[in-house]
């Protein structure tokens, strides 16, 4: 039997490196993994980590499985695209050497922090299973709309086990005054070290609008620029950090392997976000910037701020306390809607959201007692009737 005639819900939306993704329900999609033997590998692997969820409260900030079988996880439908299109959509990039010219937008400051603290929350989640991501990039970063979760537990492992799946800059290689974290020229092991300091190089990203490094070509040779930067990483050289002091010191504390546990970062996101309103109203120094840049800066370029910088900070002096309401109004105006949805959300009865799940992981099981798991397997997605339709939901409401 044709699988779309007998499955006519069903559509090939996305295909990853170990799996093919395809939109079962319009809040939910399953994932099957690729013939390979790596790729069956990695899959059980990630199968694994689903099951150490499964006999856990549910973590908000990580994408919710339903169900799962050693042929395909049924997970929550992030609708939009990764955390990595949404800030290379915000930002124009050089065509031949690939850096970062202007970056017309960052995302509202709420929205980042809010971002900041889902992240540090779903590692922090991890790592009280004695667990680390041990794949943290914005590839892996998912969003719904403007709500951001992990995904993606395939190089996920206990801590104190080999770091494999790294790369820079949101992993780095140790160096010879190391050797208590591991050998030099390794990554060293998973850990409180390695998950902070991809989340600092994750949270600049956020904050800055592009990767560590990525508005600069650090050599003549575009190729030979990721060699340079896994260098000066390893020499613990980092770009300057001129945004907002309180973020650019998480930032810096994540890359220097200030925090003992990441549940101490996750303590410090919870905070500035918890304090943000009042922080603004009272002029405090999260709106403020370092010495070389005015908190304008933070809504534009950098490369912009030596030709108008003066002159809006002179204006907004000017406007005495006005401009604080107004930059709060511009900043959080856009994120009214959504925190009203999100508190009725946080006050919703626990039992509807249980009930949520159940219908969910009933309506998945049943498809697979339909024999839709064991149809999708056979096969690459073309070759068993299907055509891509990227994201299908994206866009829709």
């Amino acid at each position: 039997m044709n699988i779309q005639r007998q499955f006519p819900d069903v559509h090939w939306i996305w295909g990853g490196g170990i799996s093919f993704v395809y939109e079962v329900h319009p809040r939910i999609v399953v994932k099957i993994p690729k013939s390979g033997d790596f790729e069956k590998q990695q899959f059980l692997k990630e199968l694994e980590i689903y099951q150490i969820f499964s006999q856990n409260q549910p973590c908000p900030s990580i994408v919710q499985c339903f169900h799962f079988s050693d042929t395909g996880f049924f997970l929550e439908y992030m609708r939009d695209t990764s955390l990595s299109s949404r800030i290379q959509n915000n930002h124009t990039r050089e065509r031949q050497s690939m850096v970062v010219t202007s970056v017309e937008r960052l995302e509202p400051l709420q929205l980042r922090l809010e971002w900041m603290n889902d992240l540090a929350q779903a590692v922090t989640f991890l790592e009280s299973l004695n667990l680390a991501h041990g794949d943290l990039r914005p590839e892996n970063v998912l969003l719904d709309r403007d709500r951001l979760k992990l995904s993606d537990f395939d190089c996920t492992a206990k801590i104190g086990t080999n770091y494999e799946a790294c790369m820079a800059p949101y992993g780095r290689v140790l160096n010879h005054e190391e050797s208590d974290q591991g050998e030099c020229g390794t990554f060293g092991l998973l850990g409180s070290r390695t998950e902070q300091f991809a989340v600092g190089s994750l949270f600049y990203q956020i904050n800055y609008g592009f990767e560590v490094y990525g508005d600069c070509c650090l050599a003549n040779d575009p190729y030979e620029h990721g060699p340079k930067v896994v260098e000066l990483l390893q020499d613990k050289k980092f770009p300057k950090l001129d945004g907002i002091p309180l973020i650019d010191n998480v930032i810096q504390r994540c890359w220097h392997n200030k925090y003992v546990k990441v549940s101490e970062l996750a303590a410090d996101t919870k905070t500035l976000l918890n304090q943000i309103d009042a922080m603004e109203s009272k002029g405090s120094r999260l709106m403020e910037s370092n010495e070389e840049a005015t908190p304008i800066a933070t809504l534009f370029n950098r490369r912009w701020y030596m030709i108008i910088g003066r002159l809006v900070h002179g204006i907004f002096n000017g406007l005495g306390g006005w401009w604080k309401l107004l930059f709060h109004n511009f900043q959080g105006s856009t994120r009214i809607a959504n925190r009203s949805s999100d508190d009725s959300c946080g006050a919703m009865d626990q039992s509807h959201l249980e009930e949520d799940f159940v219908w969910k992981r009933e309506f998945c099981q049943d498809l697979e007692k339909r024999g839709l798991l064991e149809s999708l397997f056979k096969g690459k997605p073309e070759d068993i009737g299907f055509t891509l339709h990227w994201y299908r939901h994206s866009l829709s409401g």
